[in-house]
């Protein structure tokens, strides 16, 4: 949290987290706590922040500046018997100011961001709007700090994977869809704990970035999955004489066809460099399958 002498009194600001707020503009809400000590009734001051998105390709990119906001840093309160009560002059606000981005903004951060955990450098410009009424007759002479109407503050907040699919997902602009793949208790097969392991790397994998091995890690899941399968083969040639389970372990050989391609010489994929999405979709799709089976299974 940041803190100083600014005009009559002293601030303190510290940023906290993010949220997300729809509408006809999505909107980016930074979310802070603001510590406001010694100012006259009715000194007001305006909030606003450039906000830069840091540990992203390219090294950095502006998104905006928040509109600025006005906050009251004191007033007449009504007074509360306690034990150890706040100080008459000392006024503590939630603050939250609001960004608004367009698409083609979202967009390109999402291409730069390429689902990892990022950060936000957040310049805050402090802009004293009316002082109030002084608590105390001010000095003949003020001093500088007293005098001067602005103060700059500068503050890095760390953005997870989670938070931001969360606001992503405020936005309309995401899907979050839980997918647990559990592990039976009464089946403790060392295959099934094998493709388990397999897919846990493989979102690790697709978190530091490496496609590629994300995707061999489905693989070698899927490779196994093929064995557990229940399905009645050889598969009919024709898929409308397909039964359920027949037409589930198709979906598994063509995910892993596709998981195939990378370390494969073949004309057709040998320049095949994977990206995010394909990683992405490969292991999704692979936990998916990956709990169906386990759940046909539970049946038999």
């Amino acid at each position: 949290m940041n803190s100083g002498m600014f005009g009559e009194g002293s601030l303190a600001l510290g940023w906290t987290t993010v949220e997300g707020r729809n509408g006809l503009v999505p909107r980016l809400a930074l979310k802070g706590e603001l510590i406001a000590k010694g100012y006259g009734h009715g000194a007001v001051i305006q909030l606003s922040v450039d906000v830069t998105a840091l540990d992203v390709i390219g090294s950095s990119a502006f998104l905006g500046t928040t509109t600025p906001k006005p906050y009251v840093l004191n007033w007449i309160k009504q007074q509360f018997v306690e034990s150890n009560p706040s100080p008459a002059d000392e006024t503590i606000w939630s603050t939250e100011v609001f960004l608004p981005l367009d698409v083609a903004i979202i967009e390109g951060l999402e291409e730069r961001r390429q689902g990892k955990d990022f950060t936000l450098q957040l310049d805050t410009h402090v802009l004293m709007i009316d002082r109030g009424v002084p608590l105390t007759p001010p000095p003949p002479s003020p001093v500088h700090y007293q005098v001067h109407p602005t103060m700059d503050w500068q503050d890095q907040l760390r953005v997870s994977q989670n938070d931001w699919g969360q606001v992503l997902v405020r936005w309309e602009r995401g899907v979050n869809i839980p997918l647990i793949v559990p592990l039976p208790e009464l089946h403790p097969a060392q295959n099934r704990a094998d493709i388990v392991r397999h897919l846990r790397t493989a979102q690790q994998k697709i978190d530091g970035g490496d496609y590629s091995g994300a995707i061999a890690e489905a693989r070698k899941a899927l490779e196994l999955l093929r064995e557990l399968s229940p399905a009645i083969r050889p598969l009919p040639k024709s898929p409308p004489e397909r039964d359920a389970l027949q037409r589930i372990h198709a979906v598994i050989d063509a995910l892993y066809s596709l998981a195939s391609a990378p370390p494969h010489a073949d004309e057709a994929v040998k320049n095949f460099e994977p990206m995010r999405a394909d990683a992405v979709m490969l292991v999704a799709s692979t936990a998916a399958a990956t709990q169906e089976i386990f759940a046909h299974l539970k049946l038999l």
